[in-house]
């Protein structure tokens, strides 16, 4: 449970800010927009021609690992 606690507070510092996300075999990198108990949502960039971008809504139970991008 602290963890958890602790865990959304970093994610809350973070918004804005560039994240890379894994869930399951499934990775996404973007923006973090927002982050309570349950979910983080981001938009995601494609590197495609078009630039494409998705808003994604992350279960916090089902994330796997998370990097902050350092530039």
């Amino acid at each position: 449970m602290l963890f958890e606690k602790y865990l959304v507070l970093q994610l809350r510092r973070l918004v804005n800010q560039e994240l890379t996300i894994t869930v399951g075999e499934e990775l996404y990198r973007g923006t973090l927009l927002y982050a309570d108990s349950f979910v983080l949502r981001l938009v995601e960039t494609t590197d495609n021609y078009e630039r494409e971008t998705k808003n994604v809504v992350i279960p916090l139970s089902q994330l796997s690992y998370i990097e902050v991008e350092t530039g």
